[in-house]
């Protein structure tokens, strides 16, 4: 049996040329790099969106109870789309931390709590500025 509480939850729904998320629909293409047309979201452009929400938001959260100072943190993560083979894809995604206000001595030790609290982030190479 467990223990854990739900905090949060969110559905989203694709179809052609959109996905739902809750009650907003945000457009959806592939870029043309892959023969699409562009104009809309892509899954790796989603995905990058949310690892460096997820890592910042708990960046954010960490730091709260630390006393540190996150104005000016920012998170980037990159993500590119990988081909092997016939039908053989993957992904791979590197995030970068820049914590200006926080004393350099401090912030990878704050990044490797708030990443081993950010339920996204999985493994994936962060760096810290």
């Amino acid at each position: 049996m467990t223990t854990a509480t739900n905090l949060y939850s969110t559905t989203a729904v694709s179809g052609p040329g959109a996905v739902r998320v809750d009650d907003s629909e945000l457009p959806v293409a592939a870029p043309p790099e892959l023969g699409g047309p562009g104009g809309g979201w892509n899954s790796e452009q989603l995905y990058a969106a949310a690892l460096a929400t997820c890592l910042h938001q708990s960046i954010v959260l960490i730091a709260s109870s630390g006393g540190d100072d996150t104005s000016g943190c920012t998170v980037s993560a990159g993500v590119t789309l990988r081909h092997e083979g016939a039908e053989k894809y993957d992904v791979e995604a590197r995030l970068k931390v820049e914590l200006p206000n926080v004393p350099e001595a401090r912030r990878q030790d704050l990044v490797d709590l708030a990443v081993s609290h950010a339920p996204l982030i999985g493994g994936w190479p962060v760096g810290v500025a």
